[in-house]
């Protein structure tokens, strides 16, 4: 099949020269801010293997090795092993090309089995563009995380269920919400096989730091890790926390914050009880966009790098609408591209940014309203007929 392009003046735009653009543009960035000197985030992922190595703590000030505290776990740690031996200059690198690559992956076999799939791959790496590049400028490994939830999804689709476990396991290691993902193995077969896989995974991968520290030492390390997740101070709220905060005066209290985190956990599972649309494909679709927006939005945690993910949901549920598509939702999606993905740029003064962007939690704002619509969509869909598609299971297909 060939590669269907856009119309209009990215019609030279193919699913594998956007592939490609994000590769280079995203490595890229990593060589910018290596030369400015300003990656102590890769820093913070990389240099913790070495207190493994001597058995000490990984946790707390280490100022000789990076700046700012480790709040991942010693997995993840033991993970980045490789990218410990490496010079700096080439770990940055390769640490932003394996996050553009795992987002690239994941979006394109997640959208393998679309009508038309290699225009929506355009469409939805369009969309995440902007959001996917300030990850990368950060070194964060937001786009690594988005990417194994895709691929994860499309594993599960294929009944590949040790593989999409795997994938979900590895996110609870490195940021712990991304596990959440694998709440979606209810749509499809293969259940009972599935929660074994992500008990084996879980374990195995658990006690990977056992390899090289006492026994003893796992236990004291992730005992730590759990109370520096739980007392982590909130970040800035860019958030459905921050805009009750800063808009209509809610206290910022861990009560309150909790009460919202519910009522936000309701809202995503109550759709869940469609159970006849469980096997519809467009629903599933609506669900996992609907995800990927509510994991943001209601995180207290939320800050600008972690965006990419709700972009992505915003982008996949774009790909789900009916052609024309409606005024609504072409505004929608407008207020997400400038005000979610453009504000943190120099189109717009840093003062606007400091004065009202930020405190006003303006980059969530668009993708509240998506949410909603999307939850609107979900509540009044009927059972679609299913897409034909070519076989999903190569990377070339399509």
């Amino acid at each position: 099949m060939t590669d269907a392009t856009l119309n209009g003046p990215f019609r030279w735009l193919t699913s594998y020269r956007m592939a490609a653009i994000t590769l280079v543009i995203f490595t890229a960035v990593a060589g910018q801010k290596y030369a400015l000197g300003q990656f102590n985030n890769y820093l913070m992922f990389a240099k913790p293997f070495h207190n493994l190595l001597i058995d000490k703590t990984i946790y707390g000030l280490h100022p000789t090795l990076f700046e700012d505290n480790y709040k991942y776990s010693p997995t993840f740690a033991w993970l980045m092993g490789p990218f410990y031996y490496m010079p700096n200059w080439l770990g940055v690198l390769l640490w932003n090309l394996l996050n553009a690559a795992m987002l690239v992956v994941g979006i394109w076999y997640y959208l393998s089995d679309y009508a038309d799939a290699n225009r929506k791959r355009v469409i939805v790496l369009l969309i995440a563009f902007a959001e996917g590049l300030i990850t990368a400028q950060n070194m964060q490994s937001n786009n690594f995380i988005v990417g194994a939830m895709l691929l994860g999804i499309y594993f599960l689709r294929s009944q590949r269920v040790w593989i999409a476990a795997l994938l979900f396991t590895l996110c609870l290691y490195i940021k712990f919400y991304g596990v959440g993902a694998a709440i979606f193995f209810l749509f499809y077969p293969k259940k009972g096989e599935f929660l074994l896989a992500m008990v084996v995974w879980t374990i195995l991968l658990g006690l990977a730091p056992w390899t090289m520290i006492p026994w003893n030492s796992v236990v004291s390390e992730y005992a730590e890790w759990g109370r520096v997740v739980v007392d982590s101070k909130l970040g800035i709220l860019i958030s459905v926390p921050g805009i009750l905060v800063a808009w209509f005066g809610m206290a910022k209290t861990d009560g309150n914050l909790r009460l919202i985190e519910l009522v936000g956990i309701t809202l995503f599972l109550a759709p869940f009880i469609r159970f006849s649309l469980w096997q519809d494909r467009t629903y599933q679709r609506r669900m996992l966009a609907y995800f990927l927006l509510f994991v943001i939005i209601f995180n207290k945690m939320a800050e600008s790098p972690t965006y990419v993910l709700a972009v992505v949901g915003v982008g996949l549920w774009w790909v789900t609408l009916d052609t024309p598509t409606s005024m609504l939702d072409n505004v929608l999606l407008s207020l997400v591209i400038i005000f979610t993905s453009m504000t943190p740029t120099d189109l717009f003064p840093k003062v606007w940014q400091n004065e009202f962007f930020v405190p006003y939690s303006i980059k969530a704002v668009p993708c509240v309203l998506v949410w909603l619509r999307i939850q609107y969509q979900l509540w009044t869909q009927i059972k679609t007929t299913s897409e034909i598609t070519s076989d999903p299971t190569s990377l070339l297909t399509n």
